[in-house]
């Protein structure tokens, strides 16, 4: 077992570390989001001014309170100050419309909703839960904290109570969040995680990339991930200054970098590949060495990458159940791996009928965590889909990997009836059921087809129905309404049928194998040079 884990003794929060940093480095910089700047002892105050006023305003344990804004200083504060209160933050995307927004908000049942004016507005629109409370990011001050007449009030005014904190933090095993995940064979699943799992991912992050304290991280991924999270946590478990950028920009990404002067980042697959595009160009201090965490690094490119910009490249495979399952070392990073098994976290390689198979083989990657808070705490409200994935006391990721002679692990592929794209796991079902919403669509299935800036594209083959012509365009168009930006498909392919499983039902892995012809629709790339798959355009600026 390591060092680092090893001093982790199940208690630490982010709350229990913001408040001993307060105590101790109270005068630091803490975290940066555009101008706004806050210290250690600022934050803490503020947490708690936020926390006083949602108790005011009858949040209180284990209620829900949404959280659906752009990266800012307020929304980290919001996260932290529901967690003060022992109630459940659940961060939603930005880019959530329509029919999922509506599905997510129904899940949730929250009781409040934290947001800019135009994402609650949003939210008005689309979802037919009610909602007691929304408080406003950069809304009008002024609104009482007091009266069962409340409904909205705007953040600022959070800001001006005055609470004093309790003497104790919640418990790490408190629920502390709800995040969701990729659906399978049905909608997302909201995944329930301690308090506590913040602390555990962070002490493993600073094990594996070797950090120390006062580190400077920068992070662009928005805080409805666990990777913007992460930054935030490991930063202060180091007493660090952590910056969180607002929109990633391939050509701005290594001058914000540079200009925060940071000793690591965050990154995906898919950011390094549009990095890479950019121009050269004379680093500020080309002795000043970096290092970057991610997942899907691509291979090809790592080692011209990490000597181009002095960093490394730190390789890991985890996901929003188990943070951190497999990772390279800092130090040891080699490309065309995601890493070895590490102290804290059991694992195995096993076949359909979850027999462990040999060394070379390829099979799902299972896995249970040997530490306190490590995992999910299961499925919000799903307790058959919690069942099923622990099925055997072992945690199916859906993932296939072999094993190779050194130790290492390669990935393979998936199992899962999902789509990773730009660091983003889309349903193949949410997908669906946009299309088929439809009324000219009679059946469709949803694949990931190889993107040439890694990961996947979203791929759709539709049936029309019978005496009836589709247009793909306007099909696309339709299917916006109800899905995030980074799951409206890149390509639309109208056949006659589809494959069928004796019980009648869409046999996806025959789909998959199909992929897409050259008939397909593209809608973000220039005509197919071959194989009916055209090359992705070579963008400047995209948001990953």
């Amino acid at each position: 077992m390591s060092t680092v884990m090893l001093e982790f003794d199940g208690s630490q929060t982010p709350l229990t570390e913001l408040r001993s940093a307060a105590e101790n480095y109270g005068d630091r910089t803490f975290l940066t989001v555009g101008e706004t700047s806050l210290t250690y002892a600022e934050a803490f105050d503020r947490v708690w001014r936020v926390a006083g006023a949602l108790s005011r305003l009858g949040v209180g344990p284990g209620d829900r309170v949404v959280l659906l804004a752009p990266n800012s200083v307020e929304l980290v504060l919001a996260w932290l100050g529901v967690h003060a209160v022992g109630a459940i933050d659940a961060p939603i995307s930005v880019e959530a419309p329509g029919a999922f927004l509506c599905y997510l908000i129904a899940d949730l049942e929250p009781k409040a909703v934290i947001g800019t004016p135009d994402l609650l507005l949003r939210v008005r629109e689309t979802a037919v839960t009610a909602i007691d409370l929304e408080i406003q990011i950069d809304g009008p001050t002024g609104a009482a904290l007091s009266g069962a007449d409340v409904s909205r009030v705007a953040f600022s005014d959070l800001l001006a109570v005055e609470a004093k904190p309790p003497r104790s933090d919640p418990p790490a095993g408190v629920t502390g969040t709800i995040m969701y995940s990729s659906g399978t064979t049905g909608p997302s699943k909201g995944v329930m995680l301690a308090q506590g799992y913040y602390s555990a991912l962070a002490l493993a992050h600073i094990e594996v990339n070797d950090l120390r304290g006062g580190c400077r991280v920068y992070c662009v991924q928005p805080l409805c991930h666990v990777d913007a999270r992460s930054a935030v946590v490991d930063t202060l478990h180091l007493r660090g200054h952590v910056t969180l950028g607002e929109r990633f920009s391939a050509s701005r990404f290594w001058d914000e970098v540079e200009s925060v002067d940071a000793d690591l980042f965050f990154y995906v697959g898919t950011m390094i590949q549009l990095i890479h595009k950019q121009p050269r160009r004379p680093l500020k201090d080309a002795s000043r060495h970096r290092a970057g965490i991610g997942s899907a690094t691509p291979s090809a490119i790592q080692r011209d990458f990490e000597a181009r910009f002095n960093v490394d490249l730190v390789e890991g495979y985890g996901m929003t159940e188990l943070g951190l399952i497999l990772a390279q070392w800092r130090g040891k990073t080699s490309p065309g791996h995601v890493g070895s098994r590490l102290p804290w976290v059991d694992v195995q390689v096993v076949d359909d009928d979850d027999n462990p198979v040999p060394e070379g083989t390829s099979g799902e990657l299972v896995a249970r965590p040997l530490g306190k808070h490590l995992m999910m705490q299961g499925y919000w409200r799903k307790p058959e889909a919690t069942l099923e994935a622990w099925r055997g006391l072992w945690f199916h990721t859906g993932d296939l990997v072999r094993a190779r002679p050194d130790g290492t692990f390669e990935y393979v592929g998936r199992t899962k009836d999902s789509i990773r794209r730009r660091g983003e796991n889309v349903s193949a079902w949410e997908v669906e059921e946009a299309a088929t919403r439809h009324e000219d669509v009679l059946e469709a299935a949803a694949i990931g087809v190889p993107s040439t800036l890694g990961e996947e594209d979203v791929a759709l083959l539709v049936v029309p129905k019978p005496g009836v012509a589709i247009d793909p365009g306007s099909l696309r168009e339709f299917m916006a309404i109800d899905l995030p930006r980074f799951a409206v498909p890149r390509f639309i392919e109208v056949v006659e049928s589809l494959p069928k499983t004796p019980s009648e039902r869409v046999a996806k892995s025959e789909v998959r194998q199909r992929g897409i012809s050259a008939a397909a629709f593209d809608f973000e790339g220039p005509p197919a040079s071959s194989g009916g798959v055209a090359q992705m355009a070579e963008a400047e600026e995209t948001s990953a």
